[in-house]
């Protein structure tokens, strides 16, 4: 262990840890649409269904999801890395030639691997973020099944199948005697990643 460490070298270890990339979006005070790249989306409940991301104070969007109170999740495909690099950036137009489709709760952008439509639940505060939980009323998966786009130490890539993968049921911890739990082993090789072009992004 390194103690103690600065905030560059947080996020530089945090970066190990590849995720999901996702983008974010409403409708402004005006009906206009706004969006933000998110890779601090997750599932929270399966019921009631649940999930979260972190928002940064300081974000533009932020101030537009809590007038709302509603918004859509867009989980980018691989092929959509200049997608998120481009609602990372600050003062442009971020859905300028960006294709996209009107929703009760936000734009949804095309070409994604799926959507979900979101109401505000609560919000948390959590040092120069915060912690944004919402209900999921909707939902729809693209029917080509594009591969997802993972963000991992600062690089886009994507994933990769094993030949004979884990079914959902074996990757998740099983609950034994006395409460504990037990994690099945992981094949070598089960889980694959293939980096593709360097991109940092923030939240905005």
């Amino acid at each position: 262990m390194v103690a103690p460490f600065d905030a560059t070298e947080f996020r530089r270890t945090l970066g190990y840890l590849p995720t999901g990339v996702t983008v974010i979006t409403s409708t402004g005070e005006f009906g206009e649409p706004v969006g933000m790249a998110c890779n601090s989306f997750m599932s929270v409940s399966l019921n009631p269904p649940l999930v979260m991301f972190c928002a940064g104070k300081a974000s533009a969007t932020l101030v537009d999801l809590r007038r709302s109170g509603r918004f859509c999740v867009n989980i980018l495909g691989s092929d959509q890395g200049e997608l998120c690099r481009k609602f990372s950036i600050k003062d442009i137009d971020r859905f300028a030639g960006v294709p996209w489709t009107d929703s009760p709760v936000g734009p949804e952008l095309g070409g994604s691997v799926a959507w979900m439509s979101c109401v505000i639940e609560v919000e948390h505060d959590a040092g120069d973020h915060v912690i944004i939980i919402a209900r999921v009323t909707a939902l729809r998966v693209n029917p080509d099944e594009p591969a997802p786009l993972v963000f991992h130490r600062g690089k886009f890539g994507s994933f990769h199948e094993s030949v004979d993968p884990l079914s959902v049921a074996a990757a998740l911890p099983r609950q034994t005697v006395g409460g504990s739990r037990r994690v099945p082993p992981v094949a070598p090789g089960a889980y694959g990643y293939a980096r593709g072009y360097a991109y940092g992004y923030a939240h905005g």
